[in-house]
């Protein structure tokens, strides 16, 4: 019976979770989670000016750092993720749809899992 119970305030726990921020990514084995708070998916961004992307991040256990990924490309790497809200400029976007993606990543650079991504419209 109290195993039972453990279970269900889990399983509460993580629904309310999800309920309260649903733009969020959880690592099921570690619990990490990344929040995309700007841009929003199908925003619509201008060419040429300085774009930002805005985010939370609770790192899982395994994770060390974040890797930043725009339409596939070379990942930004981010390592001063402990004090978030965060922010990290993006580079100059051509018009176009573009996808964003935030990995987090263990120190020798292998995925977690715990991921979020966007997809925005250059005007």
């Amino acid at each position: 019976m109290k195993l039972l119970d453990h279970f269900t305030v889990c399983v509460a726990l993580i629904a309310l979770t999800v309920l309260v921020n649903p733009v969020q990514a959880a690592d099921s084995a570690g619990m990490g989670a990344i929040a995309i708070l700007a841009p929003t998916s199908d925003a619509v961004l201008q060419s040429g000016a300085e774009n930002k992307l805005e985010f939370n991040v609770k790192l899982s256990p395994r994770g060390n750092h974040l890797h930043i990924y725009i339409d596939n490309q070379d990942p930004i790497i981010e390592r001063n993720v402990a004090h978030c809200p965060c922010s990290v400029a993006l580079p100059k976007l051509t018009p176009g749809k573009h996808v964003i993606v935030i990995k987090e990543a263990t120190s020798g650079h292998a995925m977690t899992g715990v991921e979020r991504s966007v997809t925005v419209t250059v005007k």
